[in-house]
């Protein structure tokens, strides 16, 4: 029997970017936990970036004390192998994924397990942690229908402003992250209300959101496009599930729900057959970022014209919401097309009875109704027109620049090939050789450098590295934003040992 740490090792129950999950058993308490397993970093000894997310969410999780949330009961580094290990709570249930390819959930259970996690949160954000890696593999439903949420391997302190990824890198699921997860722009806890959101649309429908052929295509769509609401794809849904849903998946976080205890509450309301007082509808509601009147408007954002809008302040301590009468309603719709018609009976009354100039005098030119300085007509200038010899402005010449992506890859082959893929499309193919070099005088190494630049599309793009050798194939993923006229530098690796391949942005 293997061990780890004081653990034994009993069977293998799981495995996921993080690491190998364990059942364990502890001799020294005398119970059995799950047990996390990653392998310590291969390269001069110095942490990798999986080793700081790991240990990152032993610290994170150790913090948090709430039944909706796994228990941490250790943390550590085997002195045999290296290897670090997180001892958790074991629990014995199916995730939220299992669930869902089983095909849509009962309306009424997929709501009472959203309502859970969203407690859960709601605590978790009270102590200051977001998440940032809701899916439904990271939720766990016990046989009691207790849902309890995993992994906050890359969750962060709100407080704590230090990034796990390089520039134009985000952490997170594609599928289920918040747009400006997806921009890379900073988060606060509204980003798991989204991502929660996604969840509960998949447990609902039966499919995710946002699906789309590509990491590319799943991004946008997450940042730009609206999902198909639920209630068209699932027959007898209540109404009020598309207006929860279409709050709290909002692409302006101000527009979400401010807490994911709201949200909750509205989950709550929708089970026991109320209206959700949370949505707002047609009303004007408070936020935690108002507008100039001290309220926003609120409706199912596929009712809205999507726009890119800039990322929000951090929500203030002000998080209740609440529904307000406005101080001055606008007026109705029946109002402003009275007021319309008013205005278009009165130009053409002025136009049929205003006094003529006789025949010999010339008329004098026609001027506004309401003359003022700054609403005078005047003819537009004409545009000159370039010189042929002239050179472009310089905005221009640059946004028809192409970007740059540099290859810097590293390996340990003697000979093998590596192809690279930019969104599936084949762009680079090339032998690999690398030279023998003696280490200790014992056994003999191979060590290989390839560097070359490619020409992409300015944009976002999912960048594919295929290393082949002998009978083996090692491929990995990563996704990008280029802007045209500049260099992004890939730094992709093989491992000496292990044959892991890395790839990082620099």
């Amino acid at each position: 029997m293997a061990s780890i740490g004081r653990y034994q090792v009993l069977q293998e129950i799981g495995r996921g970017a993080m690491g190998i999950v364990y059942e364990a058993r502890d001799p020294v308490l005398d119970r059995t936990v799950a047990l996390k397993v990653i392998q310590p970093a291969e390269q001069g000894g110095e942490p990798s970036a999986s080793e700081d997310r790991f240990f990152a969410e032993a610290k994170i999780a150790a913090q948090l004390q709430h039944p909706g949330i796994v228990v941490v009961h250790d943390v550590g580094r085997d002195t045999a192998t290296g290897a670090l290990f997180i001892a958790l709570e074991l629990l014995r249930g199916e995730t939220l994924a299992d669930l869902a390819e089983r095909g849509p959930l009962d309306w009424r259970t997929a709501l009472q397990l959203v309502a859970q996690v969203a407690h859960a949160l709601h605590y978790a954000h009270g102590q200051g942690v977001v998440h940032r890696d809701i899916k439904p593999a990271n939720v766990i439903v016990l046989p009691s229908g207790e849902a309890k949420v995993t992994d906050f391997g890359i969750a962060r302190l709100e407080s704590a402003r230090q990034r796990l990824t390089s520039a134009g890198e985000f952490i997170g699921t594609p599928l289920y992250t918040a747009p400006e997860q997806a921009r890379n722009e900073e988060v606060d806890r509204r980003a798991d209300v989204f991502s929660l959101a996604s969840v509960a649309y998949t447990l609902l429908t039966g499919r995710p959101p946002f699906q789309a052929a590509s990491i590319p295509g799943i991004v946008h769509r997450v940042v730009y496009e609206e999902p198909e609401p639920p209630s068209h794809l699932v027959p007898d849904l209540p109404p009020d599930v598309d207006r929860v849903l279409a709050r709290a998946m909002a692409k302006d976080p101000a527009a979400r729900y401010p807490t994911a205890e709201a949200f909750a509450q509205d989950a709550e309301d929708v089970l026991a057959g109320r209206h959700p007082h949370h949505t707002g509808g047609e009303e004007l509601v408070v936020v935690d970022e108002p507008d100039a009147s001290g309220t926003v408007r609120v409706t199912p954002s596929w009712r809205r014209p999507e726009a890119a809008t800039p990322p929000p302040a951090h929500p203030t301590a002000a998080d209740d919401t609440r529904t307000v009468p406005p101080a001055v309603r606008p007026p109705s719709t029946r109002a402003r097309v009275l007021a319309g018609v008013a205005v278009v009976l009165g130009l053409v009354a002025l136009f049929l009875w205003a006094p003529k100039p006789p025949p010999d005098q010339p008329r004098p030119s026609p001027g506004p109704t309401l003359a003022t300085p700054a609403a005078t007509p005047t003819a537009p200038a004409a545009e000159p027109v370039p010189d042929a010899a002239s050179p472009a402005p310089a905005s221009s010449a640059k946004s028809a620049e192409p970007a740059r992506l540099r290859i810097d890859f590293e390996h340990p082959l003697r000979r093998g090939r590596l192809r690279i893929f930019v969104d599936d499309r084949l762009t680079l193919e090339q032998r690999l050789h690398g030279q023998e070099r003696k280490k200790a005088l014992v056994f003999t190494v191979h060590e290989g450098v390839f560097r070359d630049e490619l020409d992409v599309k300015p944009g976002l793009h999912e960048v594919r590295v295929e290393v082949a050798w002998e009978d083996n194939v090692k491929v990995e993923r990563i996704v990008g934003n280029f802007s045209a006229g500049t260099t992004r530098r890939l730094e992709a690796s093989l491992g000496r040992i292990r044959r892991d391949l890395s790839l990082e942005w620099k």
